[in-house]
Parts: C-alpha cells; sequence; structure tokens
C-alpha cells in the first residue's frame, strides 16, 4: 500500500475511535506527508492538536532524537535550554526554557516515558511534573498544562508513520485564538524538525 494511502486511511479511523470522548475533530492542514487536527477540549477555549506524519527513519532514532534534551537547542524549535533532572531505563524528568515567537519565554517540567508496544510500535508519552531545583520564577511564564504523545510505527524498514497527540495551555496572557495558532504551528515545526534532525545526524 503506498505510504500516503495508509496515511489518508489511518486518519480517520484514529479520528473515528478518540471521538467519543471529546467530539469531531477539525482538520487544520493536510499534504502529502502530514495531516493536522484539532478540537475543542470541555471546560476550556484551549484546543488538544493531534497529527500524522509520515517521515524517513527508525523508532530508535527517532526516540534518541527525543531523549537528547542536551542537543534539544538547535534541533527542536523553540527550545532554549533542556535539562535532565531524573532518569531511569525508560523514562526522565526534564526542564526546559522554550522562546516562543511573539510571546515572552516560558518554562515548563516534563515526565516523559517510552513505552514498547512491539518491536514495531512505540509510545512515548509525557506529562507536567515538579521539581524543587526549579520552582517558578518571574524569569520565565511556567507552562502548567502540557501533555502528550508520540506513537511511532515502523511501517517500511525505513519509514514511520507518527502520531502526534499534544494537549497544552503555553500561559500568559495570550489571546485564546493566539495560542491555539501556536500550538498548532508548534505540532508541524516539531514533526519537521524531528524529520530534518533524523537526516542531519546520519550525514555525522
Amino acid at each position: 500500500m503506498p505510504l500516503v494511502m495508509f496515511l489518508l486511511i489511518a486518519m480517520p479511523i484514529l479520528a473515528a475511535a478518540q471521538d467519543a470522548a471529546g467530539g469531531p475533530w477539525k482538520e487544520e492542514r493536510s499534504d502529502e506527508n502530514l495531516v493536522i487536527h484539532s478540537r475543542p477540549v470541555p471546560g476550556t477555549e484551549i484546543r488538544e492538536v493531534k497529527a500524522t506524519a509520515i517521515m524517513t527513519g527508525t523508532i530508535k532514532e527517532a526516540v534518541d532524537i527525543i531523549f537528547d534534551r542536551k542537543n534539544h537547542p538547535g534541533n527542536m524549535p523553540y527550545i532554549k535550554k533542556s535539562v535532565v533532572l531524573s532518569k531511569d531505563e525508560k523514562c526522565d524528568v526534564s526542564y526546559n526554557i522554550v522562546s516562543p515567537p511573539v510571546a515572552s519565554n516560558r518554562d515548563y517540567i516534563v515526565r516523559s516515558c517510552a513505552d514498547a508496544v512491539s518491536r514495531y510500535e512505540t509510545k512515548l508519552w509525557w506529562e507536567t511534573a515538579t521539581h524543587p531545583d526549579h520552582p517558578e520564577t518571574d524569569d520565565n511564564v511556567r507552562v502548567k498544562i502540557n501533555k502528550g504523545y508520540y506513537i511511532f510505527r515502523q511501517v517500511e524498514p525505513d519509514k514511520l508513520l507518527v502520531d502526534y497527540y499534544i494537549y497544552t495551555d503555553p500561559g500568559g496572557s495570550l489571546p485564546i485564538f493566539v495560542k491555539n495558532i501556536a500550538n498548532r504551528t508548534g505540532v508541524s515545526d516539531v514533526l519537521e524538525s524531528l524529520a530534518k534532525t533524523i537526516l542531519k545526524r546520519r550525514k555525522k
């Protein structure tokens, strides 16, 4: 089955599986290798966002990049600093500072874990965390809502199908519509950066 056709089939199935929880998804972007949807979350105007992308690579390459915190500045969009605070075999807790366009710096702490579903699929998820060494300060706006996941599927020996979901409130006094635009843009930027970083690391 051609990869683009696989993507077009996979997205409606994923959407149908999740509609019961929060209503229908709205398509925000669709092209050959990337489809983005969003929908409102009950009780808030912030929309959750999900995307499916196809890229060259392997599950190991993608997971290694996500956990390579020290190299996130320069590889992952907007990140100025990323520090591992604790780590075990499948999880880490990291402190991160981001510098988004047209907004002041944000910081957040997340616990991220990778769970291998099978040799062809891994889910990497994260949720907000706290740490005594990094309390809120006036230097950055603390992001208090930040959860999501990647699902990496090896659909060909060197092709990944990536599902990416995020629900986050950037915080601060930004208008809601700006926050929602920023979240959608961030999803596409992250996936595009991940694809480029895989190829860049192969050249080294």
